[in-house]
């Protein structure tokens, strides 16, 4: 069982490490370079690449299953269930905020470029919290019951996830500049809260 676990936790390094490196401004500039289609079409491919190596992963997972060790009930299933509420309601948000369509990478089949945000917007769920699906993520990733090798999964993916939003801060704030950085001051990075006006 350890050595499932710890191929568990290389298969999902390896991802970590594969999907951080093809967001790479200089890997995206390469690729684009041998891509055949589109330069918009990158982001389509590259949430392709992710799903797809995504399988194996996900499937060692399973096969390593397991019984439950971290079990929502009685009371904690309220708060499971909360968690999936809040959840829900972020990715929502932030689907209304950041377009699906963009983000996805489908705008490149529609219009032939990519059109993902690139003006800064505070309002809506944007109002509560800077990073309102990798908190969904979080929330996810602990609202469900899990057995030692999902509690692997959960555990990586969650150091991922905020090592990712500290990331995206940085680059964030070159687009940006002051005025994100003035959002940082009034936002909070994950729990959210509503902003005071004036």
């Amino acid at each position: 069982m350890i050595g499932d676990l710890l191929i568990l936790a290389l298969l999902w390094l390896l991802w970590c490490a594969g999907h951080s490196l093809l967001a790479a401004a200089a890997v995206k500039v390469c690729l684009r370079g041998l891509w055949p289609f589109s330069p918009a079409c990158y982001r389509l491919f590259y949430n392709l690449a992710a799903l797809l190596f995504l399988v194996p992963v996900l499937w060692w997972e399973a096969h390593v299953g397991g019984e439950k060790v971290l079990v929502w009930k009685g009371f904690g299933e309220g708060v499971r269930l909360l968690f999936w509420g809040i959840a829900l309601v972020l990715a929502w948000g932030g689907t209304r905020a950041y377009g699906l369509r963009s983000f996805l990478g489908l705008d490149c089949l529609f219009s032939g470029k990519e059109e993902m945000l690139q003006r800064f917007r505070d309002d809506g769920v944007l109002a509560w919290t800077r990073h309102p699906w990798y908190l969904a993520g979080l929330l996810v990733l602990w609202g469900r019951d899990l057995t030692v090798a999902q509690l692997v999964t959960a555990s990586l993916l969650s150091l991922y996830l905020i090592l990712g939003a500290f990331l995206e801060e940085r680059r964030l704030l070159a687009l940006f500049g002051d005025a994100y950085e003035e959002y940082r001051r009034r936002v909070p990075m994950f729990i959210p809260r509503r902003r005071r006006s004036g």
